[in-house]
């Protein structure tokens, strides 16, 4: 597998930590002794089911055969790094949770036919998702659910479509997609506001002083109240999805259409590609948090 690198991203990113360069604001703020784990993400129209990938393009495995190519999947990986929890979509419903290896895959909640997007809180009880209040509602609500199974708790009932949770690492706020907008609430759902117009896919950074999404096809980076908002790079295909780095250097984005994940630092210096898969549609991408000690699996 030819890579499209300079140097090796994890000389790169070995030599950043060690000596405490701080490229950006974000990165400033990453805070925590996190080492970038692996890559999961959704492969479809072929081989179609999870994968996983280090930063630096090799080892690249399915660890999830899907049952059809129109599965969503939308991996999430747990604060330990060692489970992941995922969606099936309408051939088996709910929230399912696996270990990282793929193996004792278990549904933690049926849900109400068309659960998406889950996400872990910091301390791994309870997992937000998006879902159907009823599959007569075309629209999304936001939900939890313990991580071990429980009755889940709605926490939106607005007219309109809600999508994308994502825990803030402190735990108090989730923000989300509400239309073409990003919103931010408190963990109990009260307190909803508008962060963000024309934005979608919300990714915190590791200290949870900033927020990655995509606007336009394009990455960017704002503040985690909204402010300062700033694109990351322009890219030559429309992105869908993005995902922070554990380290806090990164942004891994997905394109819209079939094409590469790719990897872009933070401040936009640098952008190349993740997989070597042509023709095939590479999304959803969620990256594994490491400790400080630990090596890539």
């Amino acid at each position: 597998m030819t890579r499209r690198w300079s140097r090796s991203p994890i000389i790169v990113l070995a030599t950043i930590v060690l000596l405490g360069v701080a490229a950006s604001a974000p990165a400033r703020g990453a805070g925590g002794p996190y080492r970038n784990g692996l890559v999961a993400f959704v492969r479809c129209c072929g081989p179609a089911g999870i994968y996983v990938i280090r930063p630096d393009g090799s080892g690249e495995r399915r660890i999830y055969r899907a049952l059809a190519d129109d599965a969503p999947l939308t991996p999430s990986w747990s604060p330990d790094g060692l489970r992941l929890a995922f969606v099936l979509g309408a051939s088996r419903p709910g929230v399912w949770v696996m270990r990282a290896n793929g193996t004792s895959r278990r549904r933690v909640t049926l849900g109400s036919g068309d659960a998406l997007f889950p996400s872990w809180s910091p301390g791994g009880r309870w997992i937000a998702y998006a879902d159907r209040s009823s599959l007569r509602s075309p629209l999304h609500d936001i939900y939890v659910v313990r991580a071990t199974g429980s009755r889940p708790r709605r926490l939106t009932t607005a007219r309109a479509d809600e999508l994308h949770p994502a825990w803030s690492p402190n735990g108090r706020t989730i923000v989300f997609e509400r239309g073409r907008d990003l919103w931010r609430m408190g963990a109990s759902g009260r307190d909803q506001r508008l962060l963000a117009r024309n934005a979608s896919s919300p990714s915190w950074s590791p200290a949870g002083t900033h927020i990655a999404f995509v606007r336009g096809g394009d990455p960017w980076v704002m503040a985690s109240d909204g402010t300062t908002q700033k694109r990351a790079v322009h890219t030559a295909k429309a992105q869908i999805a993005v995902a922070w780095s554990p380290d806090g250097r990164w942004l891994v984005t997905a394109p819209l259409a079939r094409g590469e994940l790719s990897l872009v630092r933070v401040d936009g210096s640098t952008t190349s590609a993740l997989t070597d898969a042509p023709g095939y549609a590479n999304s959803w991408p969620a990256w594994q948090r490491l400790p400080a000690s630990s090596t890539t699996g």
